[in-house]
């Protein structure tokens, strides 16, 4: 499953398929309803359909049979409008979110075309490049600079209004973002046994 500390409901994938855990769902909602009630409700009035929107599995419980359902996110997300609150509409947003961002896991542009199109600076017999283009090029938002400039101020030349920075930092970057990246993929795989089989795991821990 994967998890961290400050992620508002866990993603599972399963055979490349994204799932949210219904429970989970259903207590973030704040659903009044019993959550078999309206697991069932949801299904039966709005046609979802098993194998294609969300997918069970059986377990007992102090003797007693129960069912899991595993959500697509899509109808996680059409659950969540479903409740016509603000709770719902942020998580559909967060959903939508986390598919962009597994989406673009892997859309990071090859090493050797980092630079390509972009005019170079020569300073001091250092090789420059504009910062704003490198960390668009790298995956990063335009304005993300955190502390950068501070921590790694042997890098930057400010001309005008516009930054540069060294060509070995602009590699750092990049390669920093594959790493963030692949720790993504290795996070959103699918296990491999079935959760149930991993009973010490604990949010955000190991086993």
């Amino acid at each position: 499953m994967t998890s961290t500390k400050n992620e508002l409901l866990p993603i599972v994938v399963q055979n490349s398929v994204q799932l949210v855990d219904a429970r989970l769902l259903h207590q973030k909602l704040k659903s009044k309803q019993q959550f078999s009630n309206w697991v069932q409700n949801r299904i039966k009035d709005f046609g979802f359909e098993i194998g294609k929107d969300f997918y069970t599995n059986l377990y007992k419980s102090s003797g007693r049979p129960g069912t899991d359902y595993l959500l697509t996110l899509d109808m996680a997300k059409e659950l969540a409008m479903l409740e016509r609150n603000e709770t719902g509409r942020s998580i559909r947003r967060y959903f939508i979110a986390k598919e962009k961002e597994l989406r673009a896991i892997s859309h990071l542009p090859k090493e050797t075309t980092l630079f390509k199109g972009l005019k170079p600076r020569r300073i001091n017999d250092r090789v420059l490049y504009p910062y704003r283009e490198i960390l668009t090029r790298a995956g990063y938002k335009a304005n993300n600079n955190g502390d950068r400039r501070h921590r790694y101020w042997m890098h930057f030349v400010k001309e005008g209004s516009k930054l540069y920075i060294t060509d070995e930092f602009a590699l750092h970057l990049y390669r920093q973002k594959q790493v963030m990246n692949n720790r993504h993929v290795m996070l959103a795989a699918q296990p491999v046994l079935a959760l149930e089989f991993y009973p010490n795991q604990t949010k955000g821990g190991t086993l």
